[in-house]
């Protein structure tokens, strides 16, 4: 399954603050892209809930922390954001509403999880 939150950015005056954070989240989109996607209140970026990369774990980089942190950002720099959720399962593909209360939920819910599967382990390598 994926799990894709797709983001409008709708600023408030020139979108160049909001461009600027969101490509230091992401340098692969253009500043073009980004301005034009932002001017036609189309989704700027997107980010896949159940990305993970070994490396970033090892290195202590948690990327939905980072996502997060850039929404925080853009809204504090005046941007009003619109967020849908897209999960593709093999059954077809739902897109909902997505709010920073349900990221939180989905993050608080992640973690439980994470420290309900290292205690499963711990109890394994203990028998």
């Amino acid at each position: 399954m994926n799990s894709i939150v797709s983001v409008t950015v709708h600023s408030q005056g020139a979108p160049a603050p909001c461009i600027k954070l969101i490509r230091a989240f992401d340098p692969t989109l253009t500043v073009g892209e980004l301005g034009a996607n932002i001017k036609a209140g189309r989704p700027a970026f997107s980010f896949d809930l159940e990305y993970y990369d070994v490396v970033e774990d090892l290195n202590g980089i948690d990327r939905r922390k980072i996502f997060r942190r850039l929404l925080e950002e853009l809204e504090a720099q005046g941007a009003r954001l619109e967020m849908t959720l897209t999960r593709i399962l093999t059954s077809g593909t739902s897109i909902e509403p997505f709010t920073l209360k349900d990221f939180d939920n989905y993050m608080d819910f992640s973690e439980e999880i994470r420290r309900q599967v290292e205690l499963d382990c711990d109890r394994e390598a203990e028998e």
